[in-house]
């Protein structure tokens, strides 16, 4: 991979991505190669050494980012262990994390002031 992860944005595509994508359907051509258990190890690497700094500098609560690095490290395992469809879960809960649906909150604000 060659992009650098710059922006949250960035790294909620590429989180977007890996879940589409992986454990064995990345891209052969541009940056990712034929090897797709290396292209795992890649995809995650990324998110855990460009986009964990990333989001260092947006959530201080250190348990908080814990439980992140957890995530990572749990969806690639289930990933390697031909878990799809856990990895893509344990990611999305990763994303979910640092994107919280506004719309839930939304919602919950709403019924907490008809209260």
């Amino acid at each position: 991979m060659t992009s650098k992860l710059q922006r949250l944005s960035d790294l909620k595509a590429r989180v977007n991505s890996i879940v589409l994508t992986a454990p064995d359907r990345f891209p052969i051509i541009g940056p990712f190669g034929s090897d797709q258990k290396k292209n795992l190890l890649i995809a995650f690497d990324e998110l855990r050494h460009e986009g964990l700094p990333l989001v260092e500098k947006a959530i201080k609560d250190p348990v908080v980012l814990q439980q992140l690095r957890d995530l990572l490290r749990d969806a690639l395992a289930a990933y390697q262990q031909g878990e799809r469809k856990k990895g893509a879960h344990l990611l999305q809960d990763f994303q979910n994390i640092l994107f919280p649906n506004r719309f839930k909150e939304y919602e919950k604000r709403k019924g907490e002031s008809t209260l």
